[in-house]
């Protein structure tokens, strides 16, 4: 249970700087396991989802994973209903050095359906299969190095 509560005060470290990098008038943060999504903002009346992912070892084999499943369930990319998916891959957790992306999920769809990853991967206790992109694809959607 340690490394679920590490894991998950990590992604809650992510959706709480990602609150630096965009524009709100309000905001609230989902609760629970299996989530829809992190973050729900309103602007000028307007709401916008977003699904937060942080990853450690982007830059050691440049690559970015989409999880899609877990435990024989809808999950990530596959039970999102967030408008864009926040993802920043981690240079040094400690001094907080990171490449931040914002992509749109119906573009991270299209380029799922579009069979743009290299690979699919399974990992874990829970069972859980993601897709591999290359990291590279994703360079038109960085917003903070």
């Amino acid at each position: 249970m340690a490394g679920f509560q590490s894991c998950l005060a990590f992604g809650k470290k992510y959706e709480q700087e990602t609150l630096k990098h965009i524009k709100y008038d309000s905001h609230e943060f989902s609760v629970g396991k299996f989530k829809e999504w992190d973050i729900k903002t309103t602007k000028d009346g307007v709401d916008t989802y977003y699904e937060v992912k942080s990853e450690l070892n982007c830059f050691k084999y440049g690559n970015i994973l989409v999880e899609y499943s877990c435990n024989g369930k809808p999950s990530g990319i596959a039970g999102t209903t967030a408008d864009y998916w926040v993802h920043y891959a981690i240079k040094d957790k400690i001094k907080n050095e990171y490449v931040l992306r914002i992509i749109p999920v119906k573009e991270l769809r299209r380029m799922i359906e579009d069979k743009l990853y290299h690979k699919i991967v399974n990992y874990g206790d829970c069972n859980c299969f993601s897709y591999i992109f290359k990291m590279s694809l994703f360079d038109k959607y960085i917003l903070a190095i």
